[in-house]
């Protein structure tokens, strides 16, 4: 939990300064006087001051941050500091300032994409191990010991190449086309996927399970890698580095199979043997429940160790320095057009609302990655960047886009709009964001009890 919460602080300490640094670094080069830039809204917690007179604060709510220039539509400027004002400047300055906070998080996921493929990682090769009947993949022919290789004529190599491939048709109604091996013959095939009837569980988005996949996964060793607090296997007394040997007296090689059981038989007593520091022990416990969408299931509040994958079962995804910078600036583009597309399909309504995660869903993603290591993070931090430039980029007041299109509308007119009318834009987008954030926030609190 301590260490989910670090990787948390980091990620949007780091994401925001980028944002942010992005608009100081382009408001200095453009002449305007920055007075203060914030990590975090609300009260100062701690300031100080550069040369040029601008405060640097952190600020009590680490949800955001900003940078605050001399502006004369804010308050009023002294006649010797009117050339410094922010609405003094050219409206092409000004689109300049703004699009650098979204650019430099665009900027920041393509190094940190391809410092992630310079380094290299390693992902589960994408092997089904098993079909759901009557699913989208078994419609389509998908068949256990089946592995990808191609999706619409894109070489797949791991399942986060699917992943990435799948991401930009969420929500769409396409057929895709799957060309797949068989580990057991070698024999290949083609087949067709329709997405006109897949749908994610907006409580779990999991695009494979929803297609009816489970993907071959080696056996995990049943050895405690986190215990969450305040659930039944914290009040049990259960502690990282236990080994689970046996439960209810059937001895236990596989951490997956402790999860379907548990999952399986909510508010059962449960018997465990396990192994601390070299020490037999027994603990006896209550499976708490949860509810899911009508269906209660079981669950203890344990996490598994980081696994060692078998080198067969792996694939590598690294490139050297030069090839890398093609790769990633792909990536970054084709993610950038999947996240707006996606955005696009939530107002559409193509996408269930239910499926936005707030900064619970991200502090989790945070911690998920960072225990997975270095290189799973920076992949995890570079999405999230991506997001949040999107994101930053929509036409709505309050944010970036929104600020963007109160320019281009100058343009057009040739002369900015009036105060109140941005002033009524601007409260508007302020509601619209507090809804967003409160839906998000819900989402994420529905996900943790459900």
């Amino acid at each position: 939990m301590v260490m989910t919460l670090i990787y948390f602080i980091v990620a949007l300490l780091l994401l925001i300064t980028i944002h942010e640094y992005g608009h100081f670094l382009v408001a200095r080069f453009c002449g305007v006087k920055v007075l203060r830039f914030s990590f975090g809204f609300g009260k100062v917690l701690a300031r100080w001051h550069d040369k040029k007179g601008t405060e640097y604060a952190w600020s009590l709510v680490p949800l955001g941050g900003y940078v605050k220039m001399l502006d004369e539509s804010e308050a009023e400027v002294a006649p010797h500091e009117r050339h410094l004002a922010f609405n003094n400047k050219s409206v092409w300055a000004r689109i300049a300032i703004i699009v650098a906070g979204p650019l430099f998080n665009f900027l920041f996921a393509f190094a940190a994409l391809w410092l992630v493929l310079v380094i290299g990682i390693k992902s589960l090769a994408p092997i089904v191990d098993q079909v759901t009947p009557d699913s989208i993949a078994a419609k389509s022919g998908l068949q256990a010991n089946d592995e990808i290789i191609q999706f619409n004529e894109k070489p797949i190599n791991s399942w986060r190449d699917f992943q990435y491939a799948l991401m930009p048709l969420i929500g769409s109604d396409e057929t895709i086309r799957l060309r797949v091996k068989s580990v057991v013959d070698n024999q290949q095939k083609m087949l067709l996927l329709p997405l006109k009837n897949w749908a994610l569980d907006p409580k779990n988005p999991d695009p494979l399970q929803s297609f009816g996949i489970l993907p071959f996964i080696p056996d995990v060793p049943p050895v405690v890698g986190e215990v969450v607090p305040d659930t039944p296997a914290a009040d049990a007394g259960l502690q990282v580095n236990d080994r689970i040997l046996q439960m209810n007296g059937k001895p236990l090689t596989d951490w997956l199979d402790l999860v379907e059981f548990i999952s399986k038989n909510p508010n059962q007593p449960l018997t465990l043997s396990l192994m601390r520091q070299g020490k037999p022990l027994t603990i006896s416990l209550t499976i708490g429940s949860k509810d899911n969408d009508g269906t209660t299931s079981g669950f203890l509040g344990l996490r598994s160790q980081k696994v060692d994958w078998p080198k067969q079962w792996l694939r590598l995804d690294r490139q050297n320095r030069f090839a890398a910078i093609g790769t990633a600036f792909n990536q970054t583009i084709n993610l950038s057009a999947a996240t707006f597309s996606l955005m696009g399909r939530f107002v559409t309504g193509k996408l269930a609302l239910q499926s936005i995660s707030g900064p619970v869903g991200i502090a989790q993603g945070a911690g998920e990655s960072g225990r997975s290591g270095f290189v799973y993070y920076l992949s995890f931090l570079a999405l999230v960047s991506i997001s949040l430039g999107v994101l930053n980029l929509l036409p709505i007041p309050m944010l970036d886009g929104g600020h963007l299109l109160f320019c281009f509308i100058e343009v057009i007119r040739g002369k900015p709009l009036s105060e109140t009318t941005r002033s009524i834009g601007l409260y508007l987008g302020l509601f619209f964001l507090a809804g967003l954030m409160i839906l998000a926030l819900s989402n994420d609190i529905s996900r943790l009890t459900s």
